[in-house]
């Protein structure tokens, strides 16, 4: 077997890392991703009662040939759906040939509802690395998504797991 290291720091993954065993296939670039857990505070500023609602923005790049269809199964069912954000992942070979997530340094497995999606497509040019008669370009997308959270597991080294859950 090989490791494989894709040397992305992070990593998004349509399922529950705890849950189900994950293909380098099934993954997309996270170019961005956002969010602000807050709770009320007293007046000497400490906090008290549950997290307040959260949105994740999470911006991904793919490229347009299909890929997303389970992201906007995810929107039009309007059901609870599992993502696993994963940093400095690392891939085996397994013995079928499949490169299966085999490492990570930390993680967030996140559950919510998939609220909005939107595409932004574009071209990327190589012209700084070729020569000019050699130009070419590639047709690339890039997707945010909006989820409205009500829980976030942390995944630490040594098997450590924390768990917030969030008030919507």
């Amino acid at each position: 077997m090989q490791n494989i290291s894709n040397y992305l720091k992070a990593t998004l993954f349509f399922d529950d890392l705890n849950e189900t065993r994950v293909k380098r296939e099934d993954s997309f670039t996270i170019q961005q991703f956002h969010y602000e857990c807050t709770r009320k505070r007293n007046n000497t500023g400490m906090p008290y009662g549950p997290t307040m609602t959260t949105l994740l923005q999470i911006q991904i790049k793919s490229l347009p040939n299909g890929y997303l269809k389970e992201l906007y199964k995810r929107l039009d069912e309007q059901t609870e759906s599992h993502f696993s954000v994963v940093f400095n992942a690392t891939f085996r070979t397994d013995d079928c040939g499949e490169n299966m997530l085999s490492d990570y340094d930390s993680g967030l497995i996140i559950t919510g509802y998939v609220i909005s999606v939107d595409e932004t497509f574009g071209t990327w040019s190589e012209s700084a690395t070729v020569l000019p008669q050699e130009e070419k370009t590639t047709d690339l997308m890039m997707t945010n998504i909006k989820l409205l959270t009500k829980s976030i597991i942390y995944i630490g080294s040594d098997s450590y797991q924390k768990r917030l859950y969030i008030n919507f």
